[in-house]
């Protein structure tokens, strides 16, 4: 039979472990959030930005769907970095 100081310092040890755990787990759920909140800023920029440009040009079409915006933005970001917040293919070269 273990020895009772033995059981509660291994108790002990896991209770650290456990602590430790969940700090790094908070702190990697909190670096996640940052992500996404900086991708969403991105988005919002890079939708503001294509309204404004395509008011000046010809237009903005009436969208109602996630979907149909992707559409029209498809054919309008050509920078990687734009397209990449949409999960847009890469553009082809013209």
């Amino acid at each position: 039979m273990a020895h009772p100081d033995h059981v509660r310092a291994r108790i002990h040890a896991l209770e650290e472990r456990l602590a430790r755990l969940r700090a790094e787990k908070d702190r990697l759920l909190a670096r996640a959030n940052v992500a996404d909140r900086k991708r969403n800023t991105r988005r919002k920029i890079v939708i503001g930005g294509t309204v404004l440009a395509a008011l000046d040009h010809e237009g903005v079409p009436q969208m109602r769907t996630e979907a149909e915006l992707r559409r029209w933005l498809e054919g309008r970001l050509t920078r990687p970095h734009d397209r990449e917040v949409f999960d847009l293919a890469p553009s082809k070269p013209v």
